[in-house]
């Protein structure tokens, strides 16, 4: 994602680690904030940072790793906020598991519920693995304007 593709556009760097959350969480609400959306998209749009930087500092990197680089992409265009997480951890499309059961509570399992979750808030939910630089793409979309 290039500025130059939207209206606004703000992006920062953060170490997926669970104690970066509330730092990752100020800049996006933050971001959106100043870029004018409404006070109902950052209180969702929060929901939606807390699953996803919570699914990649929980998941994406061995414990081991001592680095754990997460990039985050906060734009606007035509309408739309636009929301994009990169990182460098190992390959994996959240969006490939099928939806979760949702109906009988001796049919629900755990997990998936929190990605499900973000395709309800958000209008569009993407996943892209850039081969070249080694990342994990997911770009979300929702109208605001």
């Amino acid at each position: 994602m290039t500025p130059e593709q939207y209206e606004r556009f703000e992006k920062a760097g953060f170490q997926a680690q669970m104690e970066n959350l509330s730092p990752v969480t100020d800049f996006v609400h933050e971001t959106f904030s100043a870029f004018g959306c409404p006070g109902q998209f950052l209180s969702k749009i929060d929901i939606v940072v807390e699953e996803i930087f919570t699914n990649i500092a929980s998941y994406a990197y061995p414990e081991s790793s001592p680095e754990r680089p997460v990039e985050i992409d906060c734009a606007l265009k035509d309408g739309y906020a636009y929301l994009i997480f990169s990182d460098g951890g190992v390959p994996f499309n959240p969006l490939a598991k099928g939806a979760p059961a949702t109906g009988n509570a001796d049919e629900m399992t755990i997990g998936g519920y929190g990605i499900f979750m973000v395709k309800k808030i958000m209008d569009t939910v993407e996943y892209r693995y850039e081969r070249e630089e080694g990342k994990n793409v997911l770009l979300m979309r929702k109208r605001i304007f």
